[in-house]
């Protein structure tokens, strides 16, 4: 009978052995990556320079179909781009005529109702030499004035809409009222509804609408524009938009932004009917009141009244 230990001690040996050369290997190659020998970095450099053109000689072709590819990609894309361009310019050519032959009409009606033609705007643009705001009242100084037929009570644009309008002017220069003021009110109207309104600014960056009717529905991000009411503007000047609170309110948001103010323009053939320089009593909220005898009676009915000698 054969016994199984000696098999058994061999094979434990020969694993023995084997882990140990495991682990000799192991610490050799440690040592050796720490070593940092000059024999191992010339070979890596010259590894490096070996493998560099066969890298770049198997990158090439790929480069090169990845370019063809977003070739044709870009190509597709042109494509489709052209044939929507043409297709918008078909459009654009019907809304042409369509624009021409109404135009047409309009004179043509303007003809027969003989209506009165628009004044053309002289204007005079200047640039703003301050910063819009104050402590009492949110105006910017402009750097024209008498010298160039400036007078007060002009409105004042920009190339986006309505900045305010003059409210004192001197030779040289001019001070205009924003529509951002707390003292300003703009006779405007609702562009998609068209109900009048006046918007009167808060010194802050929103506006207010006053007296607008209960029936008016405001959309939110509606054009607002000036209504010509009152004869102090034209019409159809750019004032915001409407934007809505979270409480539901309404609200005016100017389209200009008056810290960025660069130049100004003046229309200095419109002035305002309802304000000159003679009778302009400024903008304070309180007047001194205009002082009258009143007259202490009473009338047929029994009714005791106070009359002034005006009546």
């Amino acid at each position: 009978m054969v016994s199984g230990k000696p098999s058994n001690l061999k094979s434990f040996k020969s694993s023995k052995n084997f882990n140990f050369i495991l682990i000799l290997l192991c610490l050799t190659l440690v040592f050796l990556g720490k070593l940092d020998l000059i024999a191992i970095r010339n070979i890596k450099a010259f590894l490096s320079d070996f493998l560099a053109p066969v890298t770049f000689a198997l990158n090439k072709p790929v480069k090169e179909i990845a370019g063809v590819f977003e070739d044709v990609k870009s190509a597709g894309s042109l494509r489709e781009e052209n044939i929507r361009l043409k297709s918008e310019v078909r459009k654009l050519k019907v809304i042409n005529s369509k624009v021409s032959s109404q135009e047409l009409e309009l004179l043509e009606l303007r003809q027969l109702l003989k209506v009165l033609p628009e004044r053309k705007n002289k204007i005079i643009t200047a640039r703003a030499i301050t910063a819009p705001g104050g402590v009492f009242a949110n105006t910017v100084l402009i750097n024209a004035g008498e010298d160039y037929g400036i007078k007060v009570g002009q409105p004042a644009i920009s190339s986006l809409g309505l900045v305010g309008y003059v409210v004192n002017v001197s030779l040289k220069t001019s001070r205009i009222l924003l529509i951002i003021d707390i003292n300003s009110l703009i006779p405007v109207y609702l562009t998609n509804s068209n109900w009048p309104a006046v918007v009167q600014g808060q010194s802050g960056k929103l506006l207010t609408l006053k007296f607008l009717s209960s029936k008016a529905k405001p959309i939110d991000g509606e054009v607002v524009q000036t209504s010509g009411h009152g004869g102090r503007l034209p019409p159809g000047i750019n004032i915001g938009k409407i934007v809505k609170s979270f409480s539901g309110k309404f609200y005016v948001k100017p389209i200009i932004d008056f810290q960025r103010l660069t130049y100004i323009s003046i229309i200095t053939n419109k002035t305002s009917q309802s304000m000159s320089s003679k009778n302009f009593d400024g903008f304070a909220p309180l007047q001194k009141p205009k002082s009258s005898i009143n007259l202490k009676g009473f009338n047929l009915s029994g009714k005791r009244v106070i009359e002034s000698p005006e009546n």
